[in-house]
């Protein structure tokens, strides 16, 4: 488990009604190449990750995804 935090970082977190954006956000990444990951706390606190040497890659798909959302 210590090796999966030295690769991935968080790039966003949604919880209550918004936890559903981090499921579009994933198939967002995932159609434009870069691989994710999501976690769960909680209840309804949704967590997404990317790899670090991704970041700046997410970075631009990010600001893309919230000129859609």
């Amino acid at each position: 488990m210590a090796l999966f935090w030295n690769r991935w970082i968080p790039v966003r977190t949604e919880g209550g009604s918004r936890s559903e954006l981090i499921d579009r956000l994933q198939a967002h990444f995932k159609a434009n190449g870069l691989k994710s990951k999501i976690t769960i706390e909680g209840n309804s606190l949704r967590r997404i990750h990317v790899l670090k040497k991704d970041a700046d890659l997410a970075k631009g798909l990010l600001e893309a995804f919230d000129e859609e959302h």
